[in-house]
């Protein structure tokens, strides 16, 4: 590690905690040495916190407290992980017919609060809050995963994105993190260059995208034969990275990937470094594994159902995430002795290729999610389907949604398509036979 790591880890981390009011430097020196904690540790430590929690959400959050009265529950009756079958599975539809007002605690003081919304794979926008603790402990695990790449803070990196980044605060941590901030969108040969050839010339240690427009971003990279820098590693979120995809965005940049998994109410979930699977990081949160019938199971593929131990502003106490894994019950050859993933399942995005030569990737869920857009927060559920030279937009809408926020869908997207678009209002969208809502169907 050099000189340069070591001031940014130790010194500029510092700073950035005592700007934010966040407190990551301190949660990384934490976790640095508990990932090799053992299972009874690790379970001991989630049993002090669950119990913590319980108290908490039964003494200043309306939902529990009423739920738990109801069940005929007190906080010691839940003192550790098998106590959790006491209480019901929460869905992302009971916090939304609840109201987040039910989720929120009565304690927590709002200086100390971070609105947030999810933009997740299953077309739900989700609206909640979360503690600057939280979410400095949700970071901190994710730089443990970035870690085990072979990274350190104060190396080259460059993030893929298709948001414009307008924060002030992140481009400043941008500048102090090393970090080039790209737009990948739109996903077109001309944007493609612009990209690759800034990779040539910022050499960046890891680069980090979605699978799909990376994927794309690679195939362009083989096709001109133009550009030869190799990063250390790729980091991928967000969507499924399939088996063929990994292999072939692996053999054109000629590097190992990470992938990780993450959503609202969860443990961030990091590849190992001997890339046989994941790591939930289970001082952040319990994971229960659900099979069909609803029985907790040590291994193969379940419904993952997650208990946040750290956010005490909105908890999520056996939350569905709605996403499928497959748990793997045998030792890890790295020697951590967290949950183990073979495969994250259930995330699965459609491409729309457009006539404008461009290609639409999990960006409805980011157009849907984006807080200086009118729709926003107007739209409970929605399905987007590709028929022909036609979009259509199955939208769950709410009181807020009006006229002209749908002719703003319309026109907004017919120009960055350059298809037809249609609108259905319905009051209910169905399930895929995986149980999740499949936010794109390309027909």
């Amino acid at each position: 590690m050099s000189f340069k790591n070591i001031l940014i880890e130790k010194i500029v981390l510092s700073l950035s905690d005592i700007l934010t009011g966040q407190s990551v430097g301190s949660k990384l020196f934490f976790l640095q040495k508990s990932q090799f904690w053992s299972k009874d540790q690790l379970e001991a430590y989630q049993n002090n916190k669950l119990h913590a929690l319980i108290k908490h959400a039964f003494s200043s959050v309306p939902y529990y407290r009423d739920l738990m009265n109801r069940l005929g529950l007190k906080p010691n009756d839940i003192r550790q992980i098998s106590d959790l079958k006491k209480l019901p599975i929460l869905t992302k539809s009971v916090i939304q017919s609840e109201g987040v007002e039910r989720f929120t605690s009565e304690k927590i003081s709002a200086k100390y609060i971070l609105p947030q919304s999810s933009s997740g794979s299953t077309g739900e926008p989700l609206f909640y809050n979360t503690t600057k603790e939280a979410y400095s402990m949700n970071i901190a695990a994710n730089l443990r995963g970035w870690y085990w790449m072979g990274y350190r803070l104060g190396n080259r990196f460059i993030k893929l994105s298709q948001n414009p980044r307008n924060s002030r605060i992140k481009q400043l941590q941008d500048v102090f993190s090393n970090s080039n901030y790209l737009t990948i969108s739109p996903l077109t040969d001309q944007n493609f260059d612009k990209i690759l050839q800034e990779i040539e010339e910022y050499r960046p240690s890891v680069i980090r995208c979605y699978p799909d427009p990376l994927l794309m971003l690679a195939r362009h990279k083989f096709k001109t034969q133009k550009f030869n820098y190799k990063p250390t590693a790729i980091a991928t979120t967000g969507n499924t990275l399939f088996p063929e995809v990994r292999k072939e965005i692996e053999e054109i940049f000629g590097c190992k990937i990470f992938d990780s998994y993450n959503c609202e109410g969860n443990a961030m979930v990091f590849e190992c470094p001997t890339h046989t699977g994941y790591h939930s990081a289970m001082e952040y949160g319990i994971s229960e594994i659900i099979n069909d019938h609803g029985t907790i199971i040590s291994s193969g593929i379940g419904r993952l159902v997650s208990t946040d131990l750290w956010n005490l502003s909105h908890p999520f106490i056996r939350y569905d995430t709605q996403d499928l894994v497959e748990i793997d019950s045998e030792q890890c050859p790295c020697g951590r002795s967290h949950i183990k993933f073979k495969r994250i399942l259930g995330r699965n995005n459609d491409i729309i290729e457009t006539p404008l030569n461009r290609f639409i990737v999990h960006n409805f869920t980011i157009f849907f999610s984006r807080k200086d857009f009118p729709t926003f927060g107007t739209i409970d559920k929605f399905q987007v389907r590709k028929v022909k030279d036609k979009i259509i937009f199955y939208l769950v809408a709410n009181q807020r949604f009006t006229s002209l926020i749908e002719k703003f869908i319309i026109e907004y997207w017919e120009k960055e398509s350059g298809l037809n678009v249609e609108i259905k209002l319905v009051e209910h969208i169905s399930l895929t036979k995986t149980g999740k809502h499949k936010f794109v169907i390309n027909e």
